[in-house]
């Protein structure tokens, strides 16, 4: 399998970890709102036909390359505050790059605002390092038809709502406000028109169930891709169904610790979990069990 690394065309400097040439077009996030445009690990030209019709395909031209939003020891955001300037996040202008290299260098745009999926995009002046490993492909077809009987369950449990809490992702100290699940099982259903995670917990009341509303896209990036299902608590992993009532997910991760916050109408509650727990109940769902799942730190900007 080929990967791809891009480095600044000024410095040299890594800006993304290795990437993968997206070719399953059920994980891109087109039109849904909050929701990451593809999976981190990732990208995608904005040529590829998998694209064709939507606005990503027709914009920014000379930025081809598109990708899942970075952190900050990746790429960091113009200094300049009238280019990132949104209604509730990250906006972009044309012709004002709002993304740079550490070394300063203008080197792409990217979009985490509250209409339309997030993004980022990269000049196509970056440079592209290309490496081959000897990994044979997963089994992707087999794993999206077992994503398909999974998602066709019915969900027969109403939602339980935990109790609204006074957390806030970037403020880890809040995090203890949360309900804590020590142990957590997961299983999904819907369908895909509207699919839903349901998670069932010993720190539940008896019978109780969270259900938590989430994009297929986003359920096929976990279940087939085996995306990690978090982000740093920098830039938290987000999603939203386009139920117009679905509330807006973001899970985050802090060291050894996964926070989950749902906020929307009816919704407003909080969950904390362990990065293992987390990890092994979407391992479970997986069929996986017993795979080890990476836990480690994400991939830090090297040679």
């Amino acid at each position: 399998m080929r990967s791809i690394r891009f480095r600044c065309p000024r410095c040299d400097v890594p800006l993304t970890p290795r990437l993968r040439a997206l070719e399953l077009a059920e994980v891109l996030c087109l039109q849904a709102d909050q929701t990451w445009l593809l999976p981190a690990g990732w990208f995608v030209r904005r040529d590829d036909p998998m694209l064709a019709g939507s606005y990503q395909a027709e914009v920014l031209p000379d930025y081809p390359w598109l990708l899942a939003p970075l952190p900050s020891r990746w790429v960091l955001l113009h200094p300049d505050p009238a280019r990132i300037v949104g209604c509730c996040g990250l906006n972009w202008r044309p012709d004002e790059p709002n993304l740079v290299c550490r070394c300063g260098h203008e080197i792409g745009f990217g979009y985490g605002d509250c209409i339309g999926p997030h993004w980022y995009s990269l000049h196509a002046s970056t440079v592209r390092e290309e490496a081959v490993n000897d990994q044979s492909p997963p089994d992707y077809a087999g794993r999206l038809a077992r994503a398909r009987e999974l998602v066709a369950a019915p969900i027969t449990s109403p939602p339980h709502q935990p109790g609204r809490c006074l957390v806030m992702t970037d403020e880890v100290s809040s995090w203890d406000q949360a309900l804590h699940l020590a142990e957590l099982e997961l299983a999904c259903g819907g369908g895909i028109d509207d699919p839903a995670l349901v998670i069932a917990s010993p720190q539940l009341p008896a019978d109780a169930r969270l259900v938590v509303r989430i994009p297929w896209c986003q359920l096929v990036r976990q279940l087939v891709l085996a995306e990690k299902p978090w982000a740093e608590n920098e830039l938290p992993l987000a999603w939203k169904s386009p139920r117009e009532d679905a509330p807006q997910v973001e899970v985050s991760r802090h060291r050894r610790r996964v926070l989950m916050t749902v906020w929307g109408p009816g919704s407003e509650w909080a969950v904390t979990m362990s990065l293992s727990t987390w990890a092994d109940a979407w391992a479970r769902l997986r069929g996986t069990d017993g795979e080890s799942d990476d836990l480690d730190e994400a991939d830090e900007p090297g040679p």
